[in-house]
């Protein structure tokens, strides 16, 4: 039985974050910017670059600066865009 690999940083759904998401920049694939938080420590918010892979599981991949250089997480796009869609229209 595979193991799960729970990611390092999540996604955290700010205004900015949803926009982003949901914008045609990351539909067609271009670099857009997400807040995310370190799962340890929600605490620790950072600035992360997104990127649609389009491909046969369509992900997105979160990319982060951090001290020791950089660490990457990658997420089925469509639950992004259904997770963030969802949330714009709670947020009104």
């Amino acid at each position: 039985m595979a193991s799960l690999i729970l990611p390092l940083y999540v996604l955290e759904y700010t205004p900015k974050t949803i926009d982003s998401v949901l914008s045609p920049a990351a539909l067609e694939g271009k670099e857009v910017e997400v807040d995310v938080y370190d799962r340890r420590d929600v605490t620790k918010k950072h600035t992360g670059i997104g990127r649609r892979i389009k491909g046969e599981s369509d992900l997105f991949r979160v990319r982060v600066a951090i001290e020791s250089g950089h660490h990457e997480d990658e997420w089925s796009y469509t639950i992004l865009r259904e997770s963030a869609g969802r949330s714009r229209k709670a947020r009104k």
